[in-house]
């Protein structure tokens, strides 16, 4: 059960990678909170989107909750996971809209914190109006990250969730020198790996995203590999990794 005590964990298995869609992502972040706004964060699963609005909510010295969409949420599951993740309390299974909405509202309006719904673009109509009801009613005394992929799109079943996004920002996926320069900081057997077997092994397993990264971290865990990375080490890792989606796929939720 969420402690809202608690500073928002980060989650990671590796190293915090820098990335420029990372530093811009934060800069943009913290002026959007420093006035209560909201913003939204959209890009391609699996490039940081999430670890962006973490760290800018554990670094900004206010509460934060992290509430995170199921792929088919139920009528007011919104309200029901905002509820626990930020109070800290499981709601009642009968309680109302009505009345999940008010106990929310009272304590939102002295929370001064930071609220990230994550997977939003899972979330039909009815409970972006909910969360923007929460928001509008609380004056405006909590800052928003709503965070997904095509979450920017999915915001336009509720034009009035849409036109109150003061901000937002889209990760891509990782290519070049900034791709090499963000894969040796996940971790130290990267660091002085050569840069050609980097590179390969993120053209055919990883397509520059810094999830399927952290799974090469993993299975290097796995393999009891502790010293700098081999063109073998990576091919091994290849073989036990699950396909790429198509080409395609990124393209359109780029």
């Amino acid at each position: 059960m969420p402690n809202p005590d608690q500073p928002l964990s980060l989650g990671l298995e590796t190293e915090l990678a820098e990335t420029e869609f990372f530093r811009d992502g934060v800069l943009k972040a913290r002026g959007v909170l420093n006035v209560n706004g909201i913003l939204a964060i959209d890009g391609v699963p699996g490039t940081g989107k999430t670890t962006c609005a973490r760290y800018v909510a554990q670094t900004c010295e206010r509460p934060a909750a992290l509430v995170r969409m199921s792929h088919r949420p139920a009528p007011l599951e919104l309200l029901r996971r905002t509820h626990l993740a930020v109070t800290g309390r499981r709601p009642g299974k009968r309680d109302t809209r009505f009345q999940l909405q008010n106990d929310l509202l009272e304590f939102l309006c002295d929370w001064n914190g930071v609220l990230i719904v994550d997977e939003l673009q899972n979330s039909e109509a009815n409970a972006m109006r909910e969360l923007t009801w929460l928001y509008e009613e609380a004056d405006h005394d909590f800052g928003l990250i709503v965070v997904g992929t095509d979450v920017l799109n999915a915001v336009l079943k509720y034009p009035q969730l849409h036109s109150r996004i003061m901000g937002d920002h889209t990760f891509g996926t990782l290519r070049g020198t900034d791709l090499i320069t963000a894969v040796r900081s996940l971790d130290r057997r990267f660091a002085d790996a050569h840069t050609s077997a980097l590179a390969d092994h993120n053209e055919a397993s990883c397509a520059g995203l810094l999830r399927r990264w952290v799974h090469t971290v993993r299975w290097l865990n796995s393999f009891n590999i502790t010293d700098t990375v081999t063109a073998d080490d990576l091919a091994d890792v290849r073989g036990m990794l699950p396909a790429l989606a198509d080409d395609d796929y990124y393209e359109d939720v780029a």
